[in-house]
């Protein structure tokens, strides 16, 4: 409990991030070469992520989430869809895709029926915090590069608590610093999860940086493309103080029954 009050005291207010920023951004990215060049390296081609995930950060979650197979995956915040129907498909199971964004959604969906046809997969236009899914709906859950973001972190995690089935695990990647997320652990716990493990993915944030550096070399050669162009300034402000974030992975699990 002391935990949850200290985590609870300290989160400074934090910029809320809109619908209609993501709806540009995904806008921006589906037509960006580069971007599906360039993120999309050593991935699936089918992933295509608005991430920074790595292809053996999503085996490594595939395994995590491997009891939720014949069960529901809920992929979280989940963007254009890709990295969900790709562990919808590797796992075996249904998939719900809950995000903010009506264009996140609307591209989400036909990648599904495009790519995904054999998988059950259905899509909605939600808070994170605020999904309008049953209670104990969920098999698993996963969350990529994405609760950072959130101004409302702990009553998101509420919101996966409440979701999930008893016993069914949770898996959160992004980064914890001090100014967005302090303490991962403490958010998962202070929102009712059990935490199993936080750890830190160094070989994760090389493959970021490499990313952002890339984007402000090539910036300059491919004006037209505005998905470059946008995460070209991204990295003017996020090389400077990439070193203060610490990437991690966070499993947490909705406490099982008592016998």
């Amino acid at each position: 409990m002391l935990r949850r009050w200290v985590y609870a005291e300290r989160v400074a207010e934090r910029r809320a991030l809109t619908p209609e920023m993501f709806d540009k951004a995904f806008t921006e990215a589906a037509v960006s070469d580069w971007a599906k060049r360039v993120l999309g390296e050593g991935l699936p081609d089918d992933v295509d992520p608005f991430s920074f995930i790595t292809g053996a950060g999503l085996k490594e979650i595939a395994a995590i989430l491997s009891d939720c197979r014949r069960s529901t995956l809920v992929d979280l915040a989940c963007g254009q869809g890709g990295p969900g129907l790709w562990l919808a498909r590797r796992i075996g199971s249904d998939l719900i895709g809950v995000d903010f964004s009506p264009v996140g959604i609307a591209q989400a969906r036909e990648r599904a029926m495009r790519s995904a046809p054999g998988i059950h997969a259905e899509y909605r236009i939600a808070d994170a915090a605020s999904t309008g899914l049953s209670d104990q709906s969920a098999g698993g859950l996963v969350c990529i590069d994405a609760i950072q973001l959130m101004t409302h972190q702990v009553r998101v995690v509420s919101e996966v608590a409440r979701i999930l089935r008893p016993g069914a695990v949770a898996v959160f990647t992004t980064w914890e610093d001090p100014e967005r997320l302090p303490d991962l652990a403490a958010v998962l716990e202070a929102g009712g999860l059990e935490v199993e493990a936080v750890e830190e993915r160094r070989d994760w944030s090389g493959r970021e940086r490499a990313i952002f550096e890339r984007a402000a070399a090539d910036a300059p050669l491919y004006p037209d493309d505005l998905g470059l162009q946008s995460l070209a300034e991204e990295a003017q402000r996020v090389l400077p103080v990439l070193d203060a974030a610490v990437r991690v992975v966070g499993i947490a699990r909705r406490a099982p029954v008592a016998a």
